[in-house]
């Protein structure tokens, strides 16, 4: 796993390898859009579709790594996580896009990509609100993605970490990606 930051403000890093490849493997082969699923709670208007992860053959061995990597996570960060959390894996249906906003209060995440048409449907950051400012656009690339940490700095001031997915995911296509909750300490 390879974690890198995006700028010299340490709130937003790139991630790459971030899962083994045996694990990349069996994600990859999952046939995802014949899994039970619901709408994520909070976006139930949205074409997203959360699947239920008790389906997933593999479910273990992704916690397993999840929990393994954490320390690895905490220290690229540089703040103390709280333990795993938990995973949520989306599927983006065809016309998705996620307009520009922040996690507001959230302490942090991190989502990866696995599966999607192109390579610019993966999730843009922006200084402010405003489309113009582009911070830094991760790629649609299967076993990469973004952490954020949204902490407040030392003098409390909490900047906002303006986001969104402004690409339609094409017709007959999807996205996949994993959302992990990342609490700090």
């Amino acid at each position: 796993m390879l974690i890198t930051p995006v700028d010299n403000e340490p709130n937003l890093y790139r991630v790459d390898d971030a899962m083994p490849p045996e694990l990349v493997s069996k994600i990859l082969a999952t046939p995802w859009l014949d899994l039970p699923w619901h709408r994520q709670e909070g976006q139930e208007s949205w074409a997203r579709r959360r699947i239920d992860d008790n389906v997933l053959p593999w479910i273990i061995e992704w916690e397993l790594a999840c929990h393994r990597i954490w320390a690895d996570i905490s220290k690229a960060v540089g703040f103390e996580l709280e333990n795993y959390m938990g995973t949520a894996w989306w599927v983006d249906e065809p016309g998705f896009t996620c307009s520009m906003h922040t996690d507001g209060e959230m302490p942090g995440s991190m989502q990866l990509t696995w599966i999607g048409a192109n390579e610019d449907l993966g999730t843009t950051f922006y200084w402010y609100q405003d489309p113009k400012s582009k911070r830094f656009q991760f790629p649609m690339k299967a076993n990469t993605g973004y952490i954020m940490i949204n902490r407040p700095n030392n003098d409390g001031y909490r900047n906002l970490l303006w986001h969104a997915m402004l690409n339609p995911v094409p017709k007959n296509t999807f996205r996949l990606t994993s959302y992990s909750w990342i609490k700090t300490l």
